[in-house]
């Protein structure tokens, strides 16, 4: 697998239009978890990943991005970057970067639009 090649393609379909200061450690992040989750559905290690799957690589990178809005201001995402909101004695709780970023952690790439590409690659893992 190329991680320029997916860098590059990734920076294409999603410029930093917004000029994030942190566009380019977001980016590198969520492009490591896309290919470390590809490796762990495929059970092929990361250096073994077929030049194939770049593509597929990139395309779930700009899901992945586009879905959780992680490189929109907080000002402008859906939620304000409000994490809750109580209204018995009015509190209000924002979401902080540490939580942005578990929340890249905890997210799945590898959504059902990807399985049947992914499942091409999947080696039987007998868990031995």
């Amino acid at each position: 697998m190329d991680k320029q090649f997916i860098v590059e393609k990734v920076k294409l379909l999603i410029p930093n239009s917004t000029k994030n200061d942190s566009y380019d450690d977001i980016l590198d992040y969520v492009i490591d978890k896309v290919i470390q989750d590809i490796a762990n559905y495929t059970h092929i290690p990361t250096a073994e990943l077929s030049e194939e799957l770049n593509h597929t690589a990139v395309g779930m990178c700009v899901a992945l991005i586009k879905s959780d809005e992680l490189l929109v201001p907080t000002s402008e995402q859906s939620n304000n970057g409000v994490a809750s909101i109580t209204e018995g004695n009015e509190s209000i709780s924002f979401k902080s970067t540490a939580d942005e970023y578990l929340k890249i952690q905890s997210a799945n790439a590898v959504t059902k639009d990807y399985k049947k590409t992914l499942n091409q690659f999947r080696v039987v893992d007998f868990g031995l």
